[in-house]
């Protein structure tokens, strides 16, 4: 299989998060069998009833072994000056949605599994794949509690494929997503009688504010290693962009915080909590996702460090599958690519990164599988 040829058939797949990624699942599983995995595919449907499929393939026998892991949804595609899914190659560097972030990776995943035959590998090869991890990281929630392979797995080592131009990365950020909801009463503004759910929700928010520049000051919260050193939260509202003659009969907010390895956020979660009773604010958790940190003297980080030529392992502030596949085998955050390019209108990802991905990830094997 050629790397750039794979990373372009896997692009010209719509797989935004917000629609079915089975079409590129297929076309992976497909590849998966080509670099002699077996594979298991695992369905289900999302919050919006929208069809999502996971992949988890596995080479060779036994337990243990190396994961390599990416998924297939990507973020949306608009204001591009030419068809986001159909890929261009120039200048070195290859054009289209989701070539960065993130199925270059996974076809360096593919390409680097097919060189080792069975009958080498002492410890078994994997590669995961999965849905909506743009979204809240349910398909790799939905691997960890619904994969017979995966559970029987008893994977060592994992390595997560999102774009750090091969950067080793041994520790990030978690999630944690509150979604507050304040009820009014509709009524023409002019006669008073209405109650603005906005009025409710507002000074809320200025009481969360207040805990946000606490944990920007509180030492406790801060770890120097990260850019940016401290925890923080964002706030996005909505009233249903109600008329301004109109008291707003709901006001919706949601707070997404990012709390760094080893700090303990259960007392400011409950502080949330309480400010919600005073308010009148009902809260509900929708997501808790664990930060990711591997000890940086673990065996991986330190593979990883000696095979990319790379001084020392690094942090990043974003989330990966890793808040869900961390719990169960030590990671590292290693990919081809810039992050600063994901996400961004004409994303791009360099040839060169995709070739040099495919030699990490098979050194990876080679040790981790063949070497044992």
């Amino acid at each position: 299989m050629d790397v750039v040829e794979l990373t372009g058939e896997f692009v010209r797949h719509n797989s935004v998060s917000t629609r079915s990624n089975a079409s590129v699942s297929a076309a992976i599983a497909k590849s998966m069998r080509a670099a002699g995995l077996t594979v298991e595919r695992l369905e289900y449907r999302d919050a919006n009833h929208v069809r999502k499929v996971c992949r988890v393939g596995k080479k060779g026998q036994g337990a243990g072994g190396l994961a390599l892991m990416g998924h297939s949804d990507i973020v949306p595609a608009e204001g591009w000056a030419w068809d986001p899914f159909a890929v261009i190659q120039k200048k070195g560097r290859l054009y289209g949605r989701g070539t960065a972030d993130m199925k270059g990776a996974i076809a360096c995943m593919l390409v680097a599994t097919e060189r080792f035959s069975r009958s080498k590998l002492k410890c078994p090869v994997y590669v995961i794949v999965t849905a909506d991890e743009e979204i809240d990281c349910s398909g790799a929630r939905y691997i960890a509690e619904h994969s017979k392979t995966f559970r029987n797995a008893d994977i060592a080592y994992g390595i997560i494929g999102e774009p750090t131009m091969l950067d080793v990365v041994y520790a990030h950020k978690g999630s944690l997503r509150i979604q507050a909801t304040a009820k009014g009463k509709a009524a023409h503004s002019s006669t008073g009688r209405g109650i603005n759910a906005n009025h409710i929700m507002i000074p809320f928010l200025n009481d969360v504010l207040k805990i946000d520049r606490q944990i920007r000051e509180n030492p406790k919260y801060r770890d120097e290693s990260f850019s940016p050193p401290h925890s923080g939260c964002n706030i996005v509202i909505s009233d249903g962009e109600s008329a301004s003659n109109i008291t707003a009969p709901e006001s919706r907010a949601t707070i997404n915080c990012r709390p760094i390895p080893g700090h303990n956020w259960a007392p400011i979660t409950r502080r949330i909590q309480a400010l919600g009773k005073k308010h009148g604010v009902k809260l509900e958790i929708s997501s808790s996702l664990l930060p990711v940190y591997t000890p940086p003297d673990s065996r991986i980080v330190q593979e990883a460090l000696r095979i990319t030529g790379k001084r020392k392992p690094k942090t990043v502030p974003y989330g990966t599958d890793g808040m869900i596949f961390g719990k169960y085998m030590e990671l590292v955050i290693m990919g081809p690519g810039n992050i600063a390019q994901a996400h961004t209108v004409d994303e791009w990802i360099a040839i060169d990164q995709l070739h040099r991905g495919v030699e990490v990830y098979a050194e990876m094997i080679r040790r981790f599988c063949v070497e044992g």
